[in-house]
């Protein structure tokens, strides 16, 4: 709503309330016209998909269809460990390099990095444990694109300290790490990796990511684990129901054979017992 603001001087209020007052055409017209002014086409679909939500969240249905896709046009590939070096040497503000160090230590989404308060860190940090377990809340799990169980490493460490020693960032539990926007961040990334000569199929964000998951899969950690670390909770969390149901379905097989054995065992007695008849009667 911020980049929306921005785009058209209109508050939340204001947009809610005009858009009940003209042709449903003219408010997917503005918003489109306000997603024209931001940096990629990922983040325009994005943008586009939160505002219908939002009018939709308010009682307003009116919009017209939307056949809103967004397809990769291109493969990017994540950055490099000297790549990551030199981003880091063309980034002068901390909270810009912290954001990098926290993105290529934990494999946390750009989001989720952004939503780090110093209340998830606070546990080890002050007790000095490195690595810092991230703890974040269950509001960022359950979901398609859940969080996942990650650390803080030295380097990360190191900076966040001297960023609270200078007052860059609060030792508050509600307050953040990297004070700054998704958009914010994004226009910085893309400055200083162009400055860096480095390879523009690299994506910005996501790329800190991708640099994460190489590492992991060149560690030959258990498939499970990597998972966990990975955020990947949901195949994770899908493969363990398809196992437990595959394990009640083997129980029931076991049951229905069990209860198939009985019934043989018990017409075998049956008939040993009329054998046996027909041989005393016989005698």
């Amino acid at each position: 709503m911020i980049l929306f603001n921005r785009a058209t001087g209109k508050n939340p209020t204001e947009f809610l309330a005009w858009a009940k007052t003209v042709d449903p055409v003219d408010v997917q017209d503005l918003i489109d016209q306000a997603a024209e002014t931001l940096p990629s086409d990922s983040i325009k679909f994005n943008f586009k998909i939160d505002m219908r939500s939002f009018l939709r969240a308010n009682g307003y249905n009116n919009l017209p269809k939307s056949g809103l896709s967004y397809t990769l046009k291109d493969w990017h590939r994540g950055y490099r460990k000297e790549e990551i070096r030199k981003l880091l040497g063309f980034l002068d503000d901390r909270l810009h390099k912290l954001y990098v160090y926290l993105s290529v230590e934990s494999g946390l989404r750009a989001r989720t990095i952004l939503s780090i308060t110093y209340g998830h860190v606070q546990e080890d940090l002050e007790k000095g444990i490195v690595p810092v377990a991230i703890r974040l809340g269950p509001e960022f799990y359950g979901k398609k694109k859940s969080a996942g169980f990650t650390f803080l490493g030295q380097r990360s460490v190191s900076l966040l300290k001297d960023c609270i020693k200078d007052g860059l960032i609060k030792p508050d539990p509600k307050a953040r790490l990297i004070g700054r926007s998704y958009t914010n961040l994004y226009k910085v990334l893309q400055r200083a990796r162009a400055k860096a000569a480095l390879d523009p199929k690299i994506q910005m964000n996501h790329g800190l990511r991708k640099y994460f998951e190489s590492a992991l899969d060149h560690s030959n950690i258990d498939i499970d684990q990597k998972r966990l670390l990975e955020q990947r909770l949901q195949s994770w969390q899908e493969e363990k129901r398809h196992l437990t149901e595959r394990v009640y379905q083997l129980e029931e097989e076991k049951k229905n054979r069990n209860s198939e054995i009985t019934e043989i065992l018990q017409e075998l007695a049956r008939q040993r017992a009329k054998l046996e008849e027909l041989e005393k009667k016989a005698k």
